[in-house]
């Protein structure tokens, strides 16, 4: 066969054996280059999905430290496991009025609250005023506030849970069967309660504060949530099941999904400082986890 004929041959296609050659070379340029890429994208992978767990735990974290940050001075406990804490919350608050007197004496805009039922003796009372009125507060005059609703005025310590549960008179804070009616008196607003309560200590401040609820987040590790529960009754002893009472009782919320494990703790504060407290969440997934950690300062000066 002439050599013009094998040219001819050779420009008509490739062999066999060069198309073979090519799709293997193709072949392991491809597996070359998903290997490649596998990696970046399995990291993307992950870390979408640790941003979700950290996207969670910071929304749980945020309800808890608001919920904190309204808390009644002194009323933050902490479960001896660590998984459960409790607080009662203040709706509101202002300065009482401590002891008679006229405002703008003399002047267009005089009111006289030398009335006995305008300020407070600490003898046994059955209303007094605030020094000014209430900011934002929700609730016209002349209405009852919601059953529950309790004031408390220098509450130093633990024994407020004990005085709120067994309703104690004198105490630092009403009993939950005294209801309270929102009174507008002159320039002033007025607490006017159903019996008399003698509050136990006077406030260097004048505070007082509307307790609406106590409030519980708890950790139910094998149930992989964060439970926040509220409006259940107020006990001695901190509860920690949401299968008896009180929390029974209570509005269950999830706070958060996918939790492996909880950690409250609670320093209370002194003279010079305030409280603190310490949270920690561990969330996973099966494949990925994360701890996230978040210190609160708690109001502890009553």
């Amino acid at each position: 066969m002439s050599a013009a004929s094998n040219t001819s041959r050779r420009r008509g296609g490739f062999s066999l054996i060069e198309l073979t050659t090519t799709i293997a070379m193709t072949g392991i340029l491809a597996v070359g280059l998903a290997n490649l890429l596998q990696h970046p994208m399995n990291g993307y992978a992950a870390v979408s999905r640790r941003s979700e767990l950290v996207a969670l735990g910071d929304l749980a974290i945020g309800r808890l430290i608001r919920d904190l940050e309204s808390a009644l001075p002194n009323s933050v406990r902490v479960s001896a496991s660590g998984a459960a804490i409790e607080m009662l919350t203040a709706s509101g608050g202002g300065r009482y009025r401590a002891s008679p007197g006229i405002n703008d004496p003399g002047g267009p805009g005089e009111e006289d609250h030398r009335a006995a039922a305008d300020w407070l003796a600490f003898g046994g009372d059955a209303s007094f005023n605030l020094l000014g009125r209430m900011q934002d507060f929700p609730v016209s005059h002349g209405s009852t506030l919601p059953a529950g609703t309790r004031l408390a005025i220098y509450p130093t310590g633990a024994s407020v849970w004990t005085d709120a549960a067994l309703n104690r008179n004198p105490s630092a804070i009403t009993p939950a069967t005294s209801t309270i009616t929102y009174v507008n008196d002159g320039d002033e607003d007025q607490f006017q309660l159903s019996a008399d309560h003698t509050f136990s200590l006077e406030s260097p401040m004048f505070r007082v504060y509307l307790v609406d609820s106590p409030v519980t987040y708890l950790c139910d590790a094998p149930g992989r949530a964060l439970w926040r529960i509220d409006r259940y009754a107020i006990s001695r002893t901190q509860p920690t099941s949401r299968a008896t009472t009180p929390l029974l009782a209570g509005s269950n919320a999830r706070a958060a999904d996918l939790i492996e494990s909880c950690d409250f703790t609670y320093t209370p504060g002194t003279g010079s400082r305030a409280g603190l407290v310490t949270i920690e969440l561990v969330l996973e997934t099966g494949d990925e986890r994360v701890r996230l950690l978040q210190q609160v300062q708690v109001q502890n000066a009553p």
